[in-house]
């Protein structure tokens, strides 16, 4: 009984850690797929990231009957801060690289990301934090700045 009501503790607690922070970071670019897939990449390079992959996704759902114009998922990160802190941390190991989904949506373009401030929980001291910090404050400008460059 004890035990069951540790675990219940813990899972509420766990639920408010995470409340803080926003779910997704969102931004709906005016621009046809490819202007904003190849706005994006270029500013990920700006910002000193490097995009490592590039996974298609669009074939699969259309095999599944799931209608979609272009749905891809840029890949990137910094090489050696991921490296050190997968050696600190081998459980954030799942989240690396940092990624961006970029998908079609008539004439605008969804990017789509979750925050990296999600991984405060999972990091010890104030170095690191200030890491995650920063990827969160650069994809949070890498978004608004290829949205900015197709306003109306």
């Amino acid at each position: 009984m004890v035990i069951r009501i540790l675990i219940l503790h813990i899972v509420l607690l766990s639920g408010l850690l995470f409340a803080e922070y926003e779910e997704l970071l969102i931004e709906r670019v005016n621009a046809k797929f490819s202007y904003a897939w190849s706005a994006l990449d270029k500013t990920i390079i700006a910002y000193h990231y490097k995009p490592s992959y590039l996974q298609r996704c669009d074939f699969a759902l259309n095999e599944r009957h799931y209608k979609s114009d272009k749905y891809r998922i840029l890949f990137f990160g910094k090489y050696d801060e991921m490296k050190k802190m997968s050696k600190k941390y081998p459980e954030i190991v799942p989240f690396f690289p940092l990624r961006i989904t970029v998908m079609e949506e008539g004439v605008h373009t969804l990017m789509i990301t979750t925050p990296p401030i999600t991984l405060l929980p999972l990091v010890q001291t104030n170095e690191d934090r200030m890491i995650i910090f920063r990827w969160q404050e650069d994809i949070k400008s890498i978004l608004k700045q290829v949205k900015s460059q197709y306003q109306q």
